[in-house]
């Protein structure tokens, strides 16, 4: 290696890259990287991946209890069911709809998005109050006023 050469390296991730020696990466630099392992010449296969290959699955398969639901997902392969039981059945989640009624369950509430028009409508009716009093409120104070 001397001043200006343009050698070709494997980095510690495997990638290949170019690098020209000289200023910032010295020969002194590449050589002492090159023997730590950082990087390595692109025909060296890494040890690590000669050496490793992939890890066998240590997951424990599990099984419900025959009328009981587990916590734990299924591991179970198609073949491993019985084939005279039902298939498993997809899990339902339950989403709640849109806020359309206050805490205490009133039907009648407007929903918080709902335009001004019908939460003054609303105050009105629940305040005893005229409605063009009610209009003159800001939508908050109506909101917090049906509280």
């Amino acid at each position: 290696m001397e001043p200006g050469d343009k050698i070709r390296l494997r980095g510690s991730a495997g990638a290949l890259f170019l690098v020209t020696v000289g200023q910032p990466f010295t020969k002194e630099l590449i050589e002492r990287r090159l023997e730590s392992g950082e990087w390595s010449w692109p025909q060296d296969e890494p040890a690590a991946a000669q050496a490793s290959g992939p890890e066998p699955r240590t997951e424990e398969k599990s099984k419900p209890a025959p009328g009981e639901d587990s916590p734990k997902p299924r591991t179970e392969l198609k073949s491993e069911r019985d084939e005279d039981g039902p298939p498993p059945q997809p899990r339902q989640e339950i989403v709640s709809g849109p806020d359309t009624g206050s805490e205490d369950g009133d039907p009648e509430r407007p929903a918080q998005s709902a335009p001004k028009s019908e939460w003054a409508a609303y105050v009105a009716r629940t305040q005893h109050m005229s409605l063009e009093d009610a209009a003159n409120y800001t939508k908050a104070d109506l909101i917090d006023m049906a509280k």
